[in-house]
């Protein structure tokens, strides 16, 4: 996979992960408050920061992994 290609595919996968994993848990936590929206992107942000450098680790490692255990 080119290193353009992979940048975008992990980008795209935290940008989408964050957002879905954001509202569930926020969802889930306060339910429909006047202010879900405003505590949603806050979480959202503070998600974004975490799963876009574990997008680029993660998934190498977890070949790896695999790659070791593939029989």
């Amino acid at each position: 996979m080119s290193k353009k290609r992979r940048i975008f595919t992990a980008v795209s996968m935290a940008l989408c992960m964050s957002i879905c994993m954001s509202f569930v848990m926020v969802s889930v936590n306060i339910g429909w408050v006047p202010h879900f929206f405003q505590a949603w992107l806050k979480g959202w942000s503070v998600g974004f920061c975490v799963s876009l450098p574990l997008s680029f680790i993660v998934p190498p490692t977890i070949q790896k992994i695999a790659n070791k255990l593939a029989l």
